[in-house]
């Protein structure tokens, strides 16, 4: 079973793998931009929901120009199929968003951490069964591994809070976030083996933009009338998490596989932490630097494996 057109076509250019030191530098890029996230909207007094909105507008209005230069340049044309995976892209972001943001509310940070963190796993059976890349048994081990970690962290961070049967429904949006997340990078892996960098995000950022505002509009919840300090931190959510962090992570999925980039996000609760600690003065648990240890030995398995299946294979 395969992805509407996940495969090569005729006439279509070679994949451009980046060489080992970009693709390090990228990701230490990606994770350190999207670790501010947390701080960013924490500082940010505005609904969750028009935050993630604005992250996604922002992201695509930056990239667009550069997309429709490219087409021009190339006379690149999007067929039916690509065209549907950008769109199933673009869904799966905004809901990635639109279930995980709200599971915060209804359940224990820590169960929703927890269930989220289990992206990669379904990365990986997305990966085997639809792009025929099963992850390796080193990457495998990475991805026990770094879980492990964001589960250690999650316990040792859970307090005693009674939610109610609430949390139940909190839990299962958490879950259906990792799921959403999941799906997002397996069509981007598809995808950017033949689209270029903006030509493939700019229009997936259009479509969770679009599918999140009406969320807000549904919702009721306002997108205007915010202080300066809440627009930096929107201009901030637009240049770091977005167009530095998902950004370089679509750039990386023409180089390493979906599977690896997921497990390298779960590297962001550890960085955010840090910043947390540094601009918040929140310090964390020692419980938690175990599972910082174990999160980064996973990242460092999956990534190195990827990367040498990846230069076998050129």
């Amino acid at each position: 079973m395969s992805l509407p057109g996940a495969g090569p076509r005729p006439g279509s250019p070679p994949v451009r793998l980046l060489s080992p030191p970009v693709v390090t530098a990228a990701l230490a890029v990606g994770v350190t931009a999207v670790s501010t996230a947390a701080i960013l909207i924490r500082l940010a007094d505005a609904p969750a929901f028009a935050l993630a909105f604005w992250r996604c507008a922002g992201g695509a209005v930056a990239l667009a120009p550069f997309a429709v230069q490219v087409r021009r340049a190339t006379g690149m044309r999007l067929d039916r199929a690509r065209r549907l995976q950008l769109g199933a892209a673009g869904i799966m972001l905004a809901l990635h968003f639109g279930l995980w943001i709200p599971s915060l509310e209804l359940t224990t940070v820590a169960s929703s951490v927890v269930l989220v963190t289990t992206a990669p796993l379904f990365v990986g059976i997305g990966t085997a069964v639809f792009l025929g890349e099963p992850p390796s048994r080193r990457t495998c081990l990475g991805m026990g591994v770094a879980v492990l970690g964001a589960a250690g962290i999650a316990v040792a961070d859970a307090g005693a809070v009674e939610l109610g049967p609430r949390a139940l429904l909190g839990d299962a949006m958490a879950l259906g976030g990792a799921v959403m997340v999941a799906g997002y990078l397996v069509i981007g892996r598809s995808a950017r083996r033949r689209l270029p960098l903006t030509v493939y995000a700019a229009p997936v950022y259009g479509v969770a933009a679009a599918l999140l505002l009406a969320l807000c509009l549904v919702t009721g919840t306002p997108l205007g009338g915010y202080t300066t300090g809440t627009w930096l931190a929107v201009a901030g959510l637009v240049i770091g998490p977005q167009l530095l962090g998902h950004t370089v992570f679509n750039a990386l999925l023409s180089t390493l596989t979906a599977t690896a980039v997921a497990v390298v996000i779960l590297a962001e609760p550890v960085a955010a932490t840090a910043f947390a600690w540094l601009i918040l003065d929140e310090l964390p648990a020692p419980a938690f630097w175990v599972g910082a240890t174990l999160i980064l030995s996973g990242v460092y398995l999956s990534v190195t494996s990827s990367r040498a299946r990846t230069t076998s294979r050129a």
